[in-house]
């Protein structure tokens, strides 16, 4: 009895010190991606993969070549003029990429531009096509996954601006934000199917809506209803919501979906910073349907932009930001423009759940 009560509190001890060496946990590791005008087609990298892993960064994103559609999902026009042996030749380009030990978060970058009917059967299929052709690309490259930039750049139309849809006579808003939340099941789905435990690095989601934004509609909190849907009906983003609906409805454990808060360019103080997490988490349920809360919140993560042209002051003048925002950085010496965007950064990776970016528009690596 003696042996067996003696066996039966060695096991104990040996449980409670088990749990004592794992009640506290490695933080996740917050790495840093370059994303701008200067991001290289896949051809690029290859041939100069040495040089970019001289730079700063955890992660590049690849742009596929304009025989491919340049990432253009949504541009199903283009799409259906490309050639099987176009996207064989980029197949081929990206399986002969080496994996590098520096560079290890790299994306594909995809666009949201578009010419698609979002109504269209037919033109889904094409986008859809294009979607899985970007995410098996992303998978083989050994990417972590694709880079979403859902801004409609020209020559493309908004997809998300309900009074520029082809439909809008015939349909409500509300039933542009069903079939809208349709296609974003649509799309993730796709994703997940060709490259499982993806991840899909959104440089805006809700953030759209926040506070304090000089480029999307501040919305959030919302606290006029009938206020906000007419806001939507006209708004730039309008769709946007309907379409993250979509991303809730479709997404599966092992994906991450990241809102990676292009917004942050703008950004002055901490404060805004971690705002964002309590407005994403909280005041942005406004605009997903209450049975995707739980899959809200079990799904955010966030991350946050830095933009080196902003805080150079190289925006000056940009319509419609006002002045004090595009010419505060010449306002200030060169150490002060440095501090600030020391700042930014610390506070953009401290914030993170993972992930920051760095966009810019005119620097160049250069060999030492």
């Amino acid at each position: 009895m003696k042996r067996k009560l003696y066996f039966l509190m060695l096991l104990s001890v040996t449980a409670m010190m088990s749990l004592n060496a794992q009640i506290v946990y490695e933080l996740p590791e917050k790495k840093l991606i370059d994303f701008g005008w200067n991001s290289p087609f896949v051809r690029e990298y290859r041939e100069n993969m040495k040089l970019y892993e001289s730079g700063p960064f955890d992660g590049l994103t690849l742009k596929l070549s304009q025989e491919v559609c340049n990432g253009n999902v949504f541009m199903v026009d283009d799409w259906s003029k490309i050639k099987p042996q176009a996207r064989e030749n980029e197949k081929k380009m990206i399986l002969s990429l080496e994996k590098s030990k520096i560079l290890t978060d790299n994306f594909i970058v995809i666009y949201g531009a578009s010419q698609m009917d979002w109504f269209s059967d037919k033109d889904w299929a094409l986008a859809e096509e294009q979607i899985r052709f970007a995410a098996r690309l992303a998978k083989s490259a050994s990417c972590k996954g694709v880079l979403w930039d859902p801004e409609p750049y020209k020559p493309g139309k908004n997809p998300w601006k309900y009074s520029e849809q082809e439909m809008a006579a015939q349909y409500t808003l509300e039933d542009y934000y069903v079939q809208v939340r349709k296609r974003g099941a649509q799309f993730i789905k796709a994703l997940q199917e060709e490259f499982p435990g993806i991840v899909i690095f959104s440089l805006r989601e809700l953030s759209d809506w926040q506070n304090g934004s000089p480029f999307s509609g501040a919305l959030l909190p919302v606290t006029s209803r009938e206020n906000t849907i007419k806001e939507l009906e006209n708004g730039w983003w309008g769709l946007h919501p309907a379409f993250y609906a979509g991303l809730l409805d479709g997404i599966e454990p092992g994906t991450e979906l990241i809102d990676t808060n292009e917004e942050a360019y703008y950004y002055t103080s901490a404060l805004e910073y971690y705002a964002i997490r309590s407005a994403l988490a909280d005041d942005a349920r406004a605009f997903v349907p209450p049975e995707l809360w739980s899959k809200h919140a079990s799904f955010l993560r966030i991350g946050h932009a830095i933009s080196a042209d902003y805080i150079a002051g190289n925006w000056l003048g940009m319509s419609p930001f006002p002045y004090r925002l595009t010419g505060q950085g010449l306002m200030m010496k060169a150490t002060d423009r440095a501090k600030w965007f020391e700042h930014n950064a610390y506070y953009a990776l401290r914030t993170s759940d993972r992930y920051a970016w760095l966009y810019t528009e005119g620097y160049e690596l250069v060999e030492k």
